[in-house]
């Protein structure tokens, strides 16, 4: 079963179980971080996409159940994702390309999980 992990009100139709995040790319991830912390096991790559996308604001992230151990790949993973993230990242973005950036996420979502 999986975990989903969003800030992108796009997604929240489609996996209506989702933990939302009120913030930022950097909170998602930072939420991502604790629950590999925890065991779970990063289903995608928090940076799909190309390097461009280390702009966009919306993350959606899937992870695997709780396991015994952490998963130093998924762990790793994370780790890169914030530190790219945070120096890349800019906040103020017009309303079009904040659209644009939602739909980006949302398909790179489906393609994840095969829808």
């Amino acid at each position: 079963m999986e975990f989903v992990i969003t800030n992108n009100p796009r997604v929240l139709p489609l996996c209506p179980s989702a933990k939302w995040i009120d913030g930022g790319p950097l909170e998602v991830l930072s939420e991502c971080r604790k629950r590999v912390q925890e065991g779970y096991l990063l289903l995608n790559h928090p940076l799909m996409g190309d390097i461009h996308l280390l702009r966009n604001p919306f993350r959606t992230v899937i992870l695997a159940e709780k396991r015994r151990e952490i998963d130093l790949a998924s762990l790793g993973w994370i780790e890169e994702s914030v530190e790219r993230v945070r120096s890349f990242f800019r906040e103020r973005q017009g309303r079009k390309v904040l659209a644009d950036y939602q739909v980006l996420d949302l398909e790179l979502f489906r393609t994840a999980m095969g829808r």
